[in-house]
């Protein structure tokens, strides 16, 4: 389908919002989307600019959880629920996705599946028919340097990933966590609402081909259940982007 941006009139009324540039959506809608029958809006946004009544100016209500939180978290949150309503907008539905009691993940309107992601003041939504699509996982991660990810990588990575990463030049690293990294969250949004279990970083691993840095697969090394036996894999859309990287999972109806 499309990538969209957030009006450019409610953009330029909050100090605190940037949309993004038409060759960056272009990118999006070229690199990521390509001929899925998805919808992705984004935006830029800066947390210290940042004021509690751009909730009501916007008409998102924000939730009691956020009463105390921080501006950060409060502004994560908003720009992340303007990409949910440009996004469904974009599939002629009118809302906002919810978290219902009880639940660990967004509900989404209209028959539509979706998934949110924010990071380094980037925020962005993919919403699909349930019709069309029967999981979807987006997530933004800014780029792990070199000194977190020696920190981190044991925590992400599956003993043979991890084998593979030691082999990389140092420079690249990073790199190549920050993606893996990003697509066990996304698949974690995209299979979580269809498991309703939890799974963790070593239960998937990576496999990537050499002539397709853009595309990898993640492959489950646990079964989650019967529709998601150890085995069952999933094809990874990345972008990088100038502070990070945009992992899309996609799985058809």
């Amino acid at each position: 389908m499309s990538a969209s941006a957030v009006s450019p009139s409610i953009v330029g009324a909050e100090q605190f919002l940037q949309p993004l540039t038409p060759s960056q959506l272009l990118r999006i809608e070229g690199e990521l989307i390509g001929e899925l029958p998805l919808a992705i809006a984004a935006l830029r946004f800066t947390p210290a600019h940042f004021d509690a009544k751009a909730f009501e100016r916007l008409r998102i209500p924000a939730p009691d959880t956020l009463a105390k939180a921080v501006d950060k978290r409060r502004a994560e949150y908003l720009a992340a629920r303007l990409c949910a309503r440009r996004a469904l907008a974009a599939n002629a539905i009118e809302g906002l996705p919810w978290t219902a009691e009880g639940e660990r993940c967004p509900q989404w309107p209209g028959g539509c599946i979706g998934a949110l992601t924010h990071s380094q003041g980037f925020a962005a939504a993919a919403v699909a028919a349930g019709s069309r699509l029967s999981a979807l996982g987006i997530d933004a991660e800014g780029w792990i340097h070199s000194d977190r990810a020696d920190r981190l990588a044991a925590m992400i990575l599956c003993d043979s990933e991890l084998d593979h990463w030691r082999e990389l030049p140092e420079l690249a690293r990073g790199a190549w966590l920050t993606r893996v990294f990003s697509a066990k969250e996304s698949l974690y949004k995209a299979l979580y609402p269809r498991v309703k279990r939890p799974f963790y970083f070593h239960d998937a691993i990576a496999d990537f081909d050499p002539t397709r840095p853009s595309r990898f697969t993640l492959a489950l090394v646990k079964s989650l259940d019967a529709h998601h036996p150890d085995g069952f894999s999933v094809e990874v859309r990345a972008l990088d982007f100038d502070r990070g990287v945009l992992t899309l999972i996609a799985l058809p109806a």
